[in-house]
């Protein structure tokens, strides 16, 4: 039999006590705007989506009448949310745990900030399980604390998907790295640290997959991973099979799980829950084909280039495949892909380095020039070092996530794990450069020694005092601009205060005179905001982001009124300047009547004027 147990983190005092304070410092610079989420009472959560999850926690609620159980969760209109699955169902559970639908808005506001936090927690493991040094896993964790990019994205109300993500994505590659770095021989590959690590790896790719439905793009390092690592197997003269080994068990145990939550709660599609069972299959075919190279004796060319052609061809034959006989998960695969970068009408659609946005300035601040360097020392070190194969799969989830930030920047929250991990490695490298630590284990020619006798050396080390301020002066040096920029990309996120106060005195004017159809007609960036403080339905903004933008530039009052008539009670409109003949300039500047010389528009009577220049 297989004996199994779980993985033994030997975490001593002081590493324990420094990961705790950058765990804290996370959890500190992901609250900055708890004035702006809990006003008079409300919870008023960041951004347009987060209203959507909110919608449907609280119908999953009221629907199961505080009854968690499957039939809640296959639900009908649970089954409307096949994009996000796992997230509102977990939001729904911690929502009846807490208390029932009232508790919904706090439960919203607060997950983005435990998740931040239990990603800081998944960025140690996975900086230590790559590096063996506590240093870098506590450096990395600051480094994920200052990110901007972060501040907002796991801030407290930013309750849309993503911050979901990042604990699945960080849980993975945790697992992944540690598990593959073992994996040469058959002892190494089912021994039971590498076997927990592996069936964390299962668990965590079939919840990245339930969590999001471009969960499999979040997979392609890994499928890229698989290539090269039976290359460098067969080159330093290892099995590829035992190399992939555990891999393939984690992407098993991934496809049972992600099969089983499709076909018993009919979660997700079947293009998401076929993509593990589709890498794993990849995955035994690229080992057995290696395998074979490796044990062959007599090969008209050097194994390496024996199976460079034969993978080739195989990424010829699942094209093929892809195109053809499983051409609706093709034909879904290349429409996701076909589909990065080329929105440019939402602002993280843009590139990261497009020009006159300076988006890695804001969202990274110098920590991009700090870990890429490091990133590519990673690829170099999977050539030259004996630890290979995790530095393999580290820099690949590195660079493939910046190439996706490269064509649209809300990928920048997935490469902040990774550019984390390496600005952590590059920061205490630096440190050593400058006499301020000890080399960080990657860059020494002999490991360590730990344990208990008179010549181990500590995991970590106390510094001087000097030695503290001159750490605090390089840190504030390479971060000290993400630092800055935290509190002001956490402070971009809430929702404006005249926009939330317009929202509540649209409700309470609606319930003052009886209006049924309440329906709130506003810029598709703040509908489902609007329309939840005001209806409580935020399901979709559809119809708002189809016609709104034509409302405003268009010169017929009565074609659109009659359009309107019946599902629209409230508009909400911005004054700016704007042609004279548009239904804007008319109800802006003239209210709806006559003005400038133009007719009245008929059927629309201004009700409100902020401060803030929004006419209603």
């Amino acid at each position: 039999g297989v004996s199994l147990s779980l993985p033994a983190f030997g975490i001593a005092g002081r590493v324990a006590a420094a990961l705790t304070g950058a765990l804290l410092l996370v959890f500190v610079l992901r609250i900055l705007t708890f004035d702006a989420i809990l006003r008079d009472g409300r919870v008023v959560l960041s951004g347009n989506d987060p209203y959507f999850y909110l919608y449907w926690t609280e119908e999953l609620s009221r629907q199961s009448a505080g009854v968690i159980d499957r039939s809640a969760l296959t639900a009908g209109s649970f089954g409307l949310l096949k994009s996000e699955p796992l997230l509102v169902a977990v939001l729904w559970v911690a929502t009846e745990l807490v208390g029932g639908v009232e508790r919904a808005p706090l439960v919203l506001a607060w997950y983005p900030v435990v998740a931040g936090v239990v990603t800081g927690v998944f960025t140690y493991l996975f900086a230590t399980g790559l590096t063996d040094d506590e240093r870098v896993g506590i450096a990395s964790v600051v480094m994920l604390a200052v990110m901007p990019v972060l501040a907002f994205r796991s801030g407290l109300g930013f309750a849309d998907h993503h911050a979901f993500d990042y604990v699945w994505l960080s849980m993975t590659a945790a697992g992944a790295v540690r598990s593959v770095r073992a994996a040469a021989t058959r002892e190494a590959a089912t021994g039971p640290r590498v076997l927990a690590w592996t069936g964390l790896t299962g668990v965590a790719i079939a919840g990245q997959l339930l969590a999001w439905e471009a969960g499999p793009l979040l997979l392609v390092p890994v499928a890229l991973y698989v290539p090269f690592a039976a290359l460098i197997a067969v080159d330093r003269d290892e099995s590829p099979g035992w190399t992939l080994t555990p891999l393939g068990v984690g992407l098993a145990i991934a496809t049972v799980l992600t099969g089983g939550a499709h076909l018993a709660l009919d979660w997700q599609t079947g293009v998401v829950a076929a993509t593990p069972a589709l890498l794993l299959a990849g995955t035994v075919g690229v080992a057995a084909v290696g395998e074979v190279v490796h044990r062959v004796d007599d090969l008209p060319v050097s194994p390496v280039r024996a199976l460079a052609a034969a993978e080739a061809a195989g990424v010829v034959l699942t094209f093929g495949l892809l195109t053809t006989v499983l051409a609706a998960y093709g034909d879904r695969l290349f429409g996701q892909l076909g589909r990065i970068g080329t929105d440019g009408s939402v602002v993280e659609a843009n590139s990261l380095f497009g020009t006159g946005i300076f988006g890695w300035l804001f969202l990274f601040g110098l920590l991009l020039f700090l870990g890429v360097p490091y990133m590519g020392f990673a690829l170099l070190h999977a050539t030259r070092g004996e630890d290979h194969h995790g530095w393999l799969l580290a820099g690949i989830y590195g660079w493939f996530f910046l190439v996706l930030a490269t064509f649209q920047m809300r990928f920048a929250g997935e490469l902040s794990t990774f550019l984390a991990v390496f600005s952590g490695l590059g920061f205490v490298h630096i440190a050593d450069r400058v006499d301020l630590a000890r080399p960080p284990v990657p860059f020494r020619e002999t490991a360590p020694v730990r344990g208990d006798g008179g010549d181990s050396e500590p995991a970590f080390e106390l510094p001087t005092p000097r030695g503290a301020v001159s750490l605090l002066f390089l840190f504030l040096l390479v971060a000290g601009l993400g630092v800055t920029q935290a509190p002001v990309k956490a402070n971009q996120a809430p929702v404006a205060g005249h926009e939330f106060e317009t929202a509540i005195w649209i409700d309470q004017y609606a319930a003052e005179n009886g209006i049924e159809t309440d329906y709130v007609f506003t810029e598709w960036g703040r509908n489902r905001m609007y329309n939840y403080f005001v209806n409580g339905n935020a399901r979709s903004y559809g119809f708002a982001r189809a016609n709104y933008r034509a409302f405003l530039r268009a010169t017929q009052p009565e074609e659109w009124y009659e359009r309107l008539r019946g599902r629209v009670g409230f508009v909400v409109l911005d004054r700016y300047d704007s042609e004279d003949a548009t239904l804007h300039n008319r109800l802006t500047r003239g209210f709806g009547g006559r003005h400038d010389g133009f007719d009245g528009s008929g059927h629309y009577r201004a009700i409100r004027v902020t401060d803030r220049q929004q006419v209603h």
